[in-house]
């Protein structure tokens, strides 16, 4: 590839639908890449929505189809597997190929003949690992923590956000909000029970999910609860909950595990000008202070004395914090530099 040649890339998405996190990610890697004048392909689902090029590997997200709560799993498995494989018809056309669906990264990259780079969005198995190294994979971590006992890793890049595009508010917030995948891990009962000591209104955004026990952990620790101060606002577009956090007083986040990155949901209420409240992070995770914008404890009663007292965070260094560390356009240069670093390799070995 020589120096004037225009770099081609191939970004593909997990098929589940726009609002899960991992799908964030990639829209706002991909929107940051066409911004800079990069030739971006995004394969997903053709209910997305981009200024990219388009290929439509399914003709709907998962989640918006029908027939989702019908489905086998060995239905759903194709119709990923489908999704995942499809770039494998168009591969001659670009330089590199970028994964974001890590079960299915290894089966891809072993039938490709262009290097497929990796976001590892998710925890990982040292077996399933070591598969998708043999496979020739590039795998990318979030963050140290994520790295730690995995040889190979190509870059670490936290993930990040189109914070110009993100409107926020210096005005005090009048309500506390919780935001992710409703489920045990994500400690929204936690939530519950610090707003409530904190007797603050607490806002609650997720997607509930159709599996049993996400809907008995709903059912048991969510709904008991709900009423005039905790109210459940269910699944909403990115847009909307924007308009909600900018407004909040602090984003609840006490997860059930030390933290091993900062979450999106974390970086989306720093853009909005909103502190975060919620569960420690582990030391070697980012390479940064946060302390300025938030108060992590493992501590209750650490975390209700925060939430009564969240006036206390200055709202601009929260979305100064945003731009300087997490915004896309940072992203997007890190994992270009990474693509060529990985054709220029190749290109040598060759």
């Amino acid at each position: 590839m020589t120096k004037n040649t225009k770099l081609r890339i191939a970004m593909v998405a997990p098929p589940f639908g726009e609002t899960g996190g991992p799908e964030v990610v990639v829209k706002n890697l991909t929107e940051a890449l066409v911004k800079k004048g990069i030739d971006v392909t995004l394969f997903a689902p053709g209910d997305w929505s981009t200024t990219a090029k388009h290929v439509h590997t399914l003709p709907k997200s998962l989640w918006n189809m029908k027939n989702f709560k019908n489905q086998t799993d060995i239905e759903r498995r194709n119709l990923i597997i489908i999704s995942q494989h499809c770039v494998l018809k168009y591969q001659k056309e670009f330089d590199i190929i970028h994964l974001h669906s890590q079960r299915y990264a290894a089966s891809v990259s072993q039938l490709s003949e262009k290097p497929c780079v990796l976001t590892m969005h998710n925890q990982i198995k040292k077996s399933d690992y070591a598969q998708l190294k043999k496979a020739g994979v590039y795998p990318v971590a979030l963050s140290n923590s994520r790295k730690k006992g995995l040889r190979g890793v190509c870059a670490i890049i936290e993930n990040g956000l189109n914070v110009e595009n993100i409107k926020y508010s210096l005005a005090k917030g009048s309500y506390l909000m919780a935001l992710g995948r409703i489920n045990e891990h994500k400690g929204f009962d936690l939530a519950i029970k610090i707003a409530r000591l904190a007797k603050k209104k607490l806002l609650i955004f997720g997607r509930i999910g159709n599996s049993e026990e996400r809907q008995a952990y709903f059912k048991k620790n969510i709904q008991p609860f709900l009423g005039n101060s905790i109210i459940y606002k269910g699944e909403a577009t990115r847009e909307k909950v924007f308009s909600y956090l900018r407004n909040a007083e602090g984003l609840l986040f006490p997860i059930k595990s030390r933290l091993s990155i900062v979450p999106l949901v974390a970086i989306e209420a720093l853009a909005c000008g909103t502190p975060i409240i919620g569960s420690k992070i582990n030391n070697t995770s980012i390479p940064f202070d946060i302390s300025s914008v938030a108060y992590l404890s493992d501590d209750m009663k650490d975390l209700v004395f925060a939430a009564k007292n969240a006036q206390q965070f200055d709202r601009k260094k929260c979305r100064e914090f945003a731009e300087k560390y997490f915004d896309s356009s940072i992203m997007a240069e890190k994992y270009l530099s990474l693509y060529q670093k990985i054709i220029t390799a190749r290109s040598a070995n060759k």
